[in-house]
């Protein structure tokens, strides 16, 4: 359903484009009335409506000065002006303003229902685009977020792998070449700054993405995608202490396999590493942002829950099965993470 706001000094046209417009069959409702531009000023940005069907000549502020100051705000609302001005310079004024139609007084029923029509099916258009364009960016996001993350770990055959599934899956819905390599280059310019933001100013600003002009082919498109990539994680290995880096990665594949061995210790991580316990535990603070040990108890945390979801589980067996031999430590450091009781938490999700 789509909302008109009707403009105009005289009651009885206004009664009567309310009636017409609320009985067709175009999905319009009115939504309100104003009897000059000043007043329509202030319902438009209170309620937004989809559709302004307005007069030109009124007292305070007649209905070119009202256009002005929404098309000086937005674009969007559908102006539709009916007239009792047949006047040129009127209507190529209002034309300027990107006007749908303007249309002499009297108006006719079938005239009125044409211009709904008309105003309905751009609407529907301008929806399906923004639409698009939403889902576009949501997708260009997501892509980029995983990028960083391969990137920021230096996984270069990840990366091109993803961008090159991405590519061929912008070329299979039917985008040109050149379409494909302008969402590349936002995922790209996107995964950069998310790459700055994430090295904690660390990082300089990573060169500009250059895939334009177009490529001749798909191939020669991933070709230059994969030179990017090279130069992204050539710049993020040099930032980074890679040896730190490596042997951080290494410990934290030594917890993910050992987490569920209540005795698990820093200084078996930090040996894992080729570390001391100290430069261990400072390393791990710099690359993860948690601590040794709230970096362990979260991953048991998340285990946990994920295993109190099943419906044959037993809070003690799950306790036992993420690294706790002591049911009560167990349950009260569930709580503190989850704010639920195992418990509680596995009858939420029983339900």
């Amino acid at each position: 359903m789509y909302s008109a706001l009707i403009v105009d000094d005289e009651v009885m046209i206004k009664r009567s484009l309310t009636k017409l417009i609320n009985g067709s069959g175009h999905g319009f409702r009115v939504c309100g009335e104003a009897e000059d531009g000043s007043e329509a000023l202030s319902l438009w940005e209170r309620l937004r409506p989809d559709l302004i069907i307005t007069d030109i000549s009124m007292p305070v502020m007649d209905g070119l000065e009202l256009i002005g100051h929404i098309r000086s705000r937005e674009r969007e609302t559908e102006i539709i002006i009916l007239s009792g001005y047949d006047d040129f310079g009127y209507a190529q004024q209002a034309m300027r303003y990107g006007i749908m139609d303007y249309v002499l007084k009297p108006v006719r029923q079938e005239q009125l229902e044409e211009l709904l029509a008309k105003s309905a099916d751009r609407l529907n258009r301008k929806g399906r685009s923004r639409l698009e364009r939403g889902q576009i960016l949501r997708e260009c996001r997501e892509t980029a977020a995983l990028l960083a993350d391969h990137l920021w770990t230096v996984s270069e055959p990840e990366a091109l792998r993803l961008l090159t599934g991405y590519t061929r899956q912008l070329l299979h819905r039917g985008l040109h070449l050149s379409q494909c390599t302008e969402r590349l280059e936002d995922a790209l310019v996107l995964a950069e700054a998310e790459l700055v933001a994430q090295s904690g100013g660390k990082l300089q600003e990573l060169p500009k993405p250059l895939l334009t002009p177009t490529a001749a082919s798909a191939d020669e498109l991933l070709l230059r995608v994969g030179s990017i990539i090279a130069v992204y994680s050539g710049q993020i290995r040099g930032m980074r202490n890679w040896g730190q880096f490596q042997g951080i990665q290494k410990a934290v594949q030594f917890i993910e396999s050992r987490y569920t061995n209540e005795h698990l210790s820093l200084s078996q991580a930090a040996n894992e590493a080729g570390m001391s316990d100290s430069y261990f535990s400072r390393c791990f603070k710099e690359e993860l942002g948690l601590s040794f040990i709230d970096y362990l108890i979260k991953l048991r945390m998340e285990k946990a829950k994920e295993l109190l979801k099943e419906a044959d589980s037993k809070t003690y067996e799950v306790a036992f099965a993420v690294g706790y031999s002591d049911y009560p430590h167990f349950s009260k450091s569930f709580k503190k993470y989850c704010g639920l009781s195992p418990n509680d938490y596995k009858k939420r999700f029983a339900q």
